[in-house]
């Protein structure tokens, strides 16, 4: 039976669940409160350069993902990046562009925002704030603390109330004049404290400029939360110099990802509220993932489990 399904966030989990039940017949459609599809498959445009600030990069452990990026691969779309131990991925053009390859031939509502659901006659109904859209299935993949928002007062476990998540601020720093990290573009180790990683995009391969993207840690980005974006870009600029030392920076802007990354994981691929609604996302990670973290490849299999499970 074909089913008009919506999708509430347009990340890598909505993308892949949307591709699949559109290609078992479905009538698709995302919903996504940004200006661009991808989630933390995040590139700003700053000059003439780009700068990822999101996904950093993404492996692979698990065979279905490994297919998918052997054929991103051969599209042209993905390559490795460096191998230390095993390979990291980047999108050639930036991690966005890999997810609006993706989602290229989806329905995608942007700049919309889904406000309360409700389900009668046996359809979920989504007012957002634009129009009120109507489904025989939904499938949620925002992160958990909107997402329960949303649901208000339908019953799920009182467990996934008690995940909860950590920021990141990321600080994008345009310099004058090269301002190499080793011999990668990546420094993640011996960095002082309140530095996560420290990355140059040219040496990535994505920017024709000079263009560094500095991860803060958990806790620095809990202490600066509150802080206002001139303070917090003038001491992570000081921060970094111990890296870069006193390159000319000609411009910076910062971003702050409240949900960035789940303290706990809900260990299933997905959650099923009730016979209408559905959550996925990368939080949610199948039972044998020995890694216990939020990354790519668990947004990508919750995607693919969940869509199996709609179909």
């Amino acid at each position: 039976m074909n089913m008009n399904i919506g999708i509430i966030g347009a990340g890598l989990s909505g993308i892949v669940a949307a591709r699949d039940l559109a290609r078992h017949g479905h009538t698709v459609e995302l919903i996504e409160k940004s200006r661009s599809v991808g989630g933390r498959l995040a590139t700003r445009r700053i000059g003439d350069g780009k700068a990822d600030h999101g996904a950093v990069y993404f492996t692979v452990r698990g065979e279905a993902l490994k297919q998918d990026v052997a054929d991103w691969q051969t599209k042209g779309w993905v390559n490795v990046w460096y191998t230390d131990p095993y390979p990291r991925y980047v999108a050639v053009d930036g991690m966005n562009a890999l997810a609006k390859r993706l989602a290229d031939g989806l329905t995608v509502q942007l700049n919309e925002r889904a406000e309360t659901i409700t389900i009668g006659d046996d359809q979920v109904r989504v007012q957002t704030d634009v129009t009120t859209r109507q489904y025989d299935r939904l499938l949620i993949t925002s992160p958990l603390p909107q997402t329960l928002d949303l649901l208000a007062d339908l019953p799920v476990d009182t467990a996934l109330h008690g995940l909860t998540y950590a920021p990141t601020f990321v600080g994008l720093f345009e310099f004058a004049n090269e301002a190499s990290i080793g011999p990668d573009g990546i420094r993640d180790t011996d960095l002082v404290p309140g530095l996560l990683k420290v990355i140059n995009n040219r040496q990535k391969g994505i920017s024709a400029t000079e263009l560094v993207s500095i991860y803060m840690d958990e806790s620095w980005s809990e202490e600066w939360y509150d802080r206002t974006d001139e303070d917090t870009l003038r001491e992570i600029e000081r921060l970094l110099q111990t890296v870069t030392g006193s390159a000319v920076i000609q411009s910076r802007q910062l971003k702050r990802w409240r949900y960035a990354q789940a303290t706990d994981v809900w260990h299933e691929p997905f959650y099923q509220v009730n016979d209408h609604i559905y959550l996925a996302g990368d939080v949610f990670l199948e039972p044998d993932d020995a890694s216990g973290r939020t990354r790519f490849e668990s947004a990508y299999v919750s995607g693919l489990r969940v869509a199996e499970a709609m179909r």
